[in-house]
């Protein structure tokens, strides 16, 4: 896929998989130009790259004879600009999944799929396969401090990547190493059922050389029964490779790993909650079959960094502030449930903001027991990403949820800028304040954390 000197048109560039193909490719030789409808961190690195950036969509962008091709994420429609005027020039149109499948000819690939945890595990299999001196290439779907980035065109035979199942075409890949972490509804537009989601996992680990499965997961455990030459990896005793003795405290958790019953080694890992436990084993997992010695591995992730937005602390001085880019009711419980083994006696202030309209009307009232765990509950308007609002879906079908299942202090505030003021009220001495959602609610708790930084709230 990558031929030097060619150009390449990207529209979308900026999000986190998108920029980070594009950063590979131009690592590797090619000329890239892309497009997108607002500038951010990922748009200019790749314009400090080399790339050509334009803001907005205009069929002029792709007007260049020179273009090889046109790559487009899966939010861009047929009815965008420039993928009318590239087919209209009958240029190549490759969604950018199909692009990664020709990238990944020639490498051993890694791929992490599931419903959630791909990004944090595959920023961890990157970390231990660098450390290990094995020059790895990689894409990880957000930004990595550890990694100094989420992406990088190495020189050694693996690649590792996150796999993204949201459009259904994923399984265009036929990695080396195939990792799943688990199983859950979502992307129900795509699928429809979610017999249909568990159809296709089990499809795209029919067609990985090797697999390493989380049976934590109860329908990754039936899918495991189905491949008995897999790897199985979990907290489940039945795991080949586990973990036990597993202590939580705030942002570290520290456990033995064992193979086949066998003691091996312990790992330090500055990561909370068992959800962190089962990504680090699927990595463990994934480098152990590359080739990586368990001893290595566990060694490695003791330096190991969240990725962006993932447990993001952004304040720890008297208040805890924390962001999280969960977004589903598994990974919402999960994180919640984290807090609660790490930190005690805390108030929990969770709020969410709800992502998509499609998702709140298929899945909204499954997010109500997610919030058993916290103490208040603030619930925002849906972030629409790109989708127009759907007549009768709002955030009330998660916030009747909340109130049926919860003894929480409940709150529907609308706007972002509401839910600001009303923390400056409402926070205490001691609280913990998380921030879930995939889209914008992050800049609440960063602008809560620059108010209590400014020391307009003083704990006593």
């Amino acid at each position: 896929m990558i031929e030097g000197g060619k150009r390449y048109h990207f529209i979308g560039i900026g999000g986190a998989g998108m920029s980070g193909l594009a950063a590979v490719m131009l690592a590797g030789g090619a000329r890239v130009s892309g497009s997108d409808l607002h500038d951010n961190e990922q748009t200019r690195r790749l314009r400090r790259a080399g790339a050509t950036i334009y803001l907005g969509h205009d069929a002029r962008h792709v007007a260049d004879s020179g273009i090889a091709g046109v790559i487009i994420s899966s939010a861009i429609g047929d009815d965008n600009v420039e993928v009318q005027a590239a087919r209209a020039r009958n240029l190549p149109v490759i969604r950018r999944l199909h692009a990664l499948a020709h990238l990944l000819h020639g490498y051993r690939g890694i791929g992490v799929t599931g419903t959630h945890g791909k990004t944090t595990t595959t920023a961890m299999i990157a970390t231990v396969l660098q450390a290990a001196g094995m020059d790895p290439s990689y894409l990880v779907g957000a930004y990595c401090p550890g990694l100094g980035g989420n992406s990088r065109l190495g020189r050694g035979e693996h690649f590792i990547t996150e796999v993204d199942e949201s459009d259904g075409l994923f399984l265009a890949l036929s990695p080396a190493i195939g990792v799943l972490n688990n199983i859950g509804r979502d992307h129900l537009t795509t699928y429809r059922t979610f017999a249909a989601i568990k159809e296709s996992f089990a499809r795209y680990i029919r067609k990985s050389e090797q697999a390493v499965l989380e049976i934590d997961d109860p329908h990754v455990h039936q899918l495991a029964r189905d491949n008995p030459d897999a790897l199985t990896v979990g907290i489940h005793p039945d795991a080949d490779l586990r973990a036990a003795r597993i202590v939580h405290h705030r942002f570290h958790t520290k456990f033995d790993i064992l193979l086949h019953g066998e003691w091996i080694t312990s790992v330090r890992l500055p990561a909370p909650g068992d959800h962190n436990v089962r990504n680090a084993l699927c990595a463990l997992g994934a480098a152990y079959l590359a080739g990586v010695p368990l001893t290595t591995a566990a060694a490695a992730l003791a330096r190991f960094q969240l990725p962006q937005r993932r447990f993001q602390l952004l304040d720890e001085n008297g208040v805890t502030v924390v962001d999280d880019y969960a977004h589903l009711p598994e990974e919402i419980e999960a994180t919640l449930g984290a807090i609660r083994d790490g930190w005690e006696q805390r108030r929990v202030v969770a709020i969410f903001q709800p992502h998509r309209y499609t998702r709140t009307q298929t899945i909204g009232p499954e997010f109500g027991a997610a919030f058993r765990q916290a103490d208040t509950v603030i619930i925002t308007s849906i972030y629409p990403a790109n989708e127009h609002p759907i007549p009768g879906v709002s955030s009330r079908a998660i916030v009747d949820a909340v109130a049926r299942e919860t003894d929480a202090d409940l709150y529907f505030i609308r706007t972002k800028e509401e839910v600001l003021e009303f923390l400056q009220r409402y926070i205490a001495p001691r609280d913990f304040i998380i921030s879930f959602g995939a889209g914008d609610i992050w800049t609440v708790t960063e602008e809560l954390s620059c108010f209590l930084k400014e020391g307009r709230f003083c704990p006593v």
